[in-house]
């Protein structure tokens, strides 16, 4: 089996994953903009695409699938889920399996207000989230929310421009100064991480939470699994309300008054091999979903105090001028 992880970047620890997954029976394929991608060392083959902006992306990354037989493709970065959920069907047909969810899906996690309005309407609590100052200024003379607020993109990413306001001063600055803004009330607790599994009919597989000790650049850089209940169940109920194919990344914060959505991610996230140490294994899922294999749901399973800690690597890549596709 070929596996293809585009934009494979600095994943090198999925790259390594697949590859202890599928043993001696395929290889895993790595794709970048950049030549110097750190995933590049641990993949069997190796190719240069555009960016993920560039209008031939989407049949270039195709080409390369057909002409080299690739089975399944994972995109890492949100870029790509957009611009592969759209085109699919055109890798079905080629015997490709996308690991995306469906458009309605992407849109409602890549803009935070769409992902508040979803969590509203399937009774998902999630900080209070509005578009205007009025909005919030209304909503704390209602007593509905109180300082301090958080300024963040509606369309964010990696923890970029979000502003802590304690003061209507302070909120308008932030308003100025932020790309497409939403003000959210801030909420008080430690913040939590989820890998979520859904099979290709959508159906809730696995409910992996941690507890997240340190971040770096909008990633997890130390965690803690967990396994209680009220976090497990919350997660469970997040999944079912998803149309999730493959895995998911999940922020909450543990409020006094329970857990608390913060975003989503439908891909893999940084925080993953926190899971996968903890016996998620999602590769082998994905694996045997593709060999039309059943896979049995795990919710449950997560056990509590497994450990995992990032550290930088030195590289020395081995290649010179990579193929480009």
């Amino acid at each position: 089996m070929q596996v293809l992880f585009s934009s494979v970047g600095r994943r090198g620890y999925l790259v390594r994953y697949f590859k202890e997954a599928l043993g001696q029976g395929g290889q895993v394929w790595g794709v970048d903009s950049s030549p110097y991608a750190p995933g590049f060392v641990y993949c069997d083959n190796r190719r240069i695409l555009p960016e993920v902006a560039n209008p031939g992306y989407c049949d270039k990354l195709l080409t390369l699938c057909k002409d080299n037989h690739i089975d399944i493709v994972i995109p890492l970065i949100d870029p790509e889920l957009d611009v592969l959920t759209r085109r699919r069907e055109d890798f079905v047909r080629n015997n490709i399996m996308a690991v995306v969810s469906p458009l309605a899906m992407i849109e409602m996690t890549f803009d935070k207000y769409l992902t508040w309005q979803w969590a509203s309407q399937n009774g998902i609590a999630m900080p209070r989230t509005v578009l205007t100052i009025e909005e919030a200024l209304g909503y704390i003379k209602a007593g509905k929310m109180h300082w301090p607020l958080v300024v963040k993109p509606r369309k964010g990413s990696a923890s970029f421009d979000i502003s802590y306001c304690g003061d209507e001063i302070q909120l308008r600055g932030a308003i100025d100064g932020c790309p497409e803004p939403l003000i959210q009330q801030f909420v008080e607790g430690p913040e939590y991480g989820y890998d979520l599994f859904g099979d290709e009919q959508f159906r809730p597989v696995s409910v992996y939470c941690k507890r997240k000790l340190a971040m770096r650049a909008g990633e997890t850089d130390k965690a803690i699994s967990t396994n209680n209940p009220a976090l497990i169940e919350f997660g469970k109920k997040l999944l079912e309300a998803m149309q999730l194919f493959g895995p998911a990344d999940v922020d909450v914060i543990l409020s006094p008054d329970g857990p608390q959505l913060l975003e989503i991610n439908p891909r893999f996230g940084g925080g993953y091999p926190c899971a996968h140490l903890a016996g998620a294994n999602f590769c082998n899922k994905l694996l045997d979903i593709r060999a039309s294999k059943s896979i049995v749901p795990d919710i449950g399973s997560c056990p509590e105090g497994v450990c995992m800690l990032k550290q930088d690597e030195i590289i020395r890549p081995d290649w010179k001028d990579l193929p480009r596709a």
